[in-house]
Formats: C-alpha cells, structure tokens, sequence
C-alpha cells in the first residue's frame, strides 16, 4: 500500500542557549511539508542484484493530486557499485514512455546498508519541472555488483525489464519490492540555493 508520510520541520524545540546569538544564514522557511512516497515496509529483507547490464528494475509512482516538485530519491543500497537512474514519463498504456531525468551514481562502502541502520543513498531532484502525473524510477547497474535492499511487500507498482529488445522480455511485474522512495516538495517551494549564492527572497518566485 502507498504510504505518504507529511514531514514537518519541528521549530522551538532547540535549548535556549542555544537559540541565542545565532541569525539564520539565510530567510528560507522553516515549515516544511513533503510528501514522502513509497510502497516498502521499511524492513528490509532481501537483495535485489543486476545480472546484466540492460536489466532494470522499475517502480511506478503516483502522487496526489496538484502539482508537486520532485526533491530527492532515495535508494538503499544492500552492496557497492555503480549504478543508472532514469526517470519517466508516464504513457497512455501505464508504462515507463519518455525519459525526463537520468543520473549515474557510484554507490560506496560508506552507503551501503545494512538494512536496519536508516541508512540511505540520497539524490537531490529539485532541479527538475514540477509534476502532475504518475513517473517511473527505473535503476540498472553500469560497473561493480551494486545490489539493492527489497521488502516482502507485494505492490503491484514494481516491474523488471531487459532493455536489450532482442531478447524480447516485456515489463513484467515483480512481487518484491525495492527500497526505491521518491520525495515530493509544494511547487512554490523555492529551490535551495548552490553554496556561494544569494538566496532568493520570499518575495520570489520559484524557477520554473
């Protein structure tokens, strides 16, 4: 089942010597909303492995209705190594159609999880165009034998495909499911500044 966690930034919560003599760097809100989309059960509990470079595993998301703005995937990642991300557009026929995002990330040592510890590899998506409408995360592997963490929950949004077309394997559906979660943001919430940059002010409005 979907699960969407409101995640609230906690204000005045700090001692109070510790709130004194400190300005905020910059005037960024500080009440936060996301929207935390995923379909695990957060217990991790098996490895889902690359046997070949086209293979790909596939999860579809969903969000709610409105516009929202992608702000990080996260993966957990069972053991090193390099992988593809690609993000897609939804199609009429519910399948992955045109790629709008693809990152290539080298998963290390230092990410790797052990399945109980809230580790997590994170990408930031913020950059990218607001959405509406359901997109594809799918992940394959490019060097290494990078693996993800999966859960025993059975979805219906998680899918496999060879992308080598000759060997003729269609998307079929899967009944575990990877530790794959996409994180949505308001639209209007404005970008997080590069380090060396002014900030926008609130007066702002966010890129499109």
């Amino acid at each position: 089942m979907l699960t969407r966690f409101g995640l609230y930034a906690l204000c005045g919560l700090l001692p109070l010597g510790a709130a004194c003599g400190h300005k905020p760097a910059t005037e960024r809100p500080r009440d936060l909303r996301a929207l935390l989309l995923a379909f695990d059960d957060n217990r991790a509990s098996a490895a889902l492995t690359f046997p070949s470079l086209t293979y790909e595993t596939l999860v579809r998301f969903e969000p709610p209705p409105g516009k929202h703005r992608p702000w990080r995937l996260w993966l957990q990642a069972q053991a090193p190594g390099t992988v593809t991300v690609e993000l897609y557009k939804n199609t009429l026929f519910e399948a992955p159609g045109e790629s709008f995002d693809k990152f290539t990330r080298e998963i290390v040592a230092a990410e790797v999880s052990g399945g109980k510890d809230g580790r997590w590899v994170v990408e930031d998506l913020q950059d990218l165009d607001t959405i509406d409408e359901p997109v594809w995360i799918g992940v394959r592997k490019v060097a290494g034998s990078p693996a993800l963490w999966t859960s025993s929950v059975v979805s219906g949004q998680c899918f496999l495909r060879d992308r080598d077309t000759s060997k003729g394997l269609a998307i079929l559906p899967v009944k575990r499911t990877p530790m794959i979660r996409l994180e949505l943001a308001p639209a209007d919430l404005p970008r997080t500044p590069f380090p060396g940059s002014a900030a926008p002010s609130s007066s702002e409005s966010p890129s499109p």
